[in-house]
């Protein structure tokens, strides 16, 4: 059995330049890193006699003789592809629901991209990785996606990604070992209770972004990448500096609201409130709106209150984490 283990991410700055069409004109970058949340896929090649060729287990379980009939476009096309015609039995499962601004689709396109080649004794660059699926979501699904999620997939890490027509260059963020405890210790994620399609939320984006109607705000949200990377780099006070960051992500929040109707809702905007009424230093949505999760930075000694008002269900701690996608081979 092989096992591929890709983790989600969390985007704190440049969410929306990491689009075409944005990037194809100008630079575009993102600030943000791999968080120690999962998406898991098991592959078990099956005997030639096997019943069905092809075993697909997630939502719904598929068994289908032909590639074909898979309905799960990621796996049907990727196995069409790199010509994989052998039986198979896959599985999939996350830490968390897809559709919820981590990064689950493209973190399972990396993934599934990772396994079907390690299986073959082939072993991808991290840069290949993330073109592989960058290609397989934008050119072969034709999806309105960036090219962030599939970057922090194949690297992991927490990093500042810049993106310019073909070029892509990762820059690692340098914090202190005691200074990214304490970012870790600050954050905490909220649940809106909505799952979406971040295709979806992102046509009317894209839209107005190939008119030029979001320009100045892209623009604004670029520049915070870099300004973010220095106040966390930077010598000084640890608590100052994480407030500093999380008073950034307060802005860049106002600006990405304005990206499109979509973005946010009186839901997500109740949230968002209640959360800096009850202490947190800043925060954001993560992904490209309409629902997810919205990422608080806040005193630790605050998050039992966050449990409290949103339901412990609904309050989950996450961590930076290192690392992307992985593949074993379970013997």
């Amino acid at each position: 059995m092989w096992i591929c283990k890709t983790p989600l991410r969390a985007s704190f700055f440049g969410g929306g330049t990491d689009y075409p069409a944005y990037f194809n004109s100008r630079p575009g970058a993102v600030l943000g890193g791999t968080i120690d949340k999962y998406v898991f896929i098991q592959a078990l090649p099956l005997s030639p006699i096997a019943e069905q060729k092809f075993r697909v287990t997630y939502r719904t379980t598929e068994s289908v003789d032909e590639i074909d009939a898979i309905r799960h476009p990621v796996i049907r096309e990727a196995l069409k592809l790199y010509r994989w015609y052998q039986p198979l039995n896959i599985a999939t499962m996350s830490d968390l629901p897809g559709g919820t601004g981590l990064g689950s689709s493209s973190a399972f396109t990396v993934g599934f991209i990772n396994l079907l080649h390690r299986m073959r004794g082939t072993e991808l660059t991290q840069y290949e990785l993330a073109r592989h699926a960058i290609d397989m979501e934008q050119v072969v699904l034709k999806e309105k996606v960036g090219v962030q999620d599939q970057v922090h997939a194949a690297f992991g890490g927490f990093s500042r990604y810049e993106f310019s027509g073909d070029s892509i260059s990762i820059e690692p963020l340098r914090l202190t070992t005691q200074r990214l405890a304490l970012f870790n210790a600050s954050l905490l994620l909220v649940y809106t209770g909505v799952q979406r399609n971040a295709s979806d939320i992102t046509t009317e984006q894209e839209s107005r972004t190939s008119a030029g109607l979001n320009l100045g705000y892209l623009n604004d949200m670029y520049e915070m990448t870099k300004v973010g990377a220095r106040i966390l780099e930077q010598d000084g006070d640890d608590p100052a500096a994480l407030m500093r960051f999380a008073d950034l992500l307060d802005q860049s929040w106002k600006l990405k609201r304005q990206l499109g109707t979509t973005v946010s809702n009186s839901s997500i905007d109740e949230i968002y409130m209640a959360g800096k009424e009850l202490g947190a230093w800043g925060g954001k949505l993560l992904g490209a709106g309409g629902g997810g999760f919205v990422l608080f930075m806040a005193d630790p000694s605050l998050h039992p209150q966050f449990s409290e008002r949103f339901g412990a269900d609904n309050v989950i701690p996450v961590s930076m984490t290192t690392g992307g996608s992985i593949v074993l081979n379970v013997s």
